[in-house]
């Protein structure tokens, strides 16, 4: 019959997908999941909101393969930055970029890095496990940073290329204020 199936959300089967390949099994046919397909949380606490002080392809220094994708959360200096996806930190220091200042990068199942730079402060070691929404750091204005804020963006683990991502589902621009659904671990 000619009947309507309703899709199932994709968080939920980005849950399913993470726990099967968890378990040491897959789905067949399904490939590594791109950033588009990936759902990440916004990088700070949830029922807070904060203005997108640059988004993607913003003028002011998001040009170029680097940090096309970015964007910078005006944070207040020295507040939480949550991890927006669980994952194993590979990077938590300060950088060999020295626009960057103290940085972390956090690798996902999807073969994604999630990259947070400017930190006043980073709380874990490189190697461990943090889940979706614990505190990494804590925002400043190190590197070429000119005020308090938190650079993110999703890149490639191994040549620090942005990629095209969305945060909660949807690509915050300059000047929104996006509500944050990214409960403390």
């Amino acid at each position: 019959m000619g009947g309507t199936k309703k899709a199932l959300p994709r968080r939920l089967v980005t849950m399913a997908a993470a726990a099967l390949m968890a378990a040491g099994l897959s789905i067949a046919g399904s490939g590594t999941a791109s950033a588009a397909d990936y759902y990440y949380e916004l990088p700070y606490p949830a029922g807070e909101a904060y203005t997108v002080s640059q988004g993607p392809e913003g003028t002011f220094s998001h040009t170029g393969p680097y940090n096309e994708y970015a964007w910078d959360f005006a944070l207040p200096a020295n507040y939480e930055v949550s991890a927006t996806q669980g994952g194993q930190i590979l990077v938590s220091d300060w950088s060999p970029y020295w626009q960057n200042g103290i940085e972390v990068i956090i690798r996902h199942s999807n073969g994604t890095c999630t990259h947070y730079a400017h930190l006043n402060r980073a709380i874990y070691n490189a190697g461990a496990w943090v889940p979706q929404g614990r505190v990494i750091g804590w925002s400043g204005k190190t590197g070429a940073a000119t005020d308090y804020h938190l650079h993110y963006q999703v890149i490639n683990c191994s040549t620090r290329v942005g990629i095209s991502s969305t945060l909660q589902g949807w690509v915050p621009r300059t000047g929104s204020r996006p509500v944050s659904v990214n409960t403390r671990a």
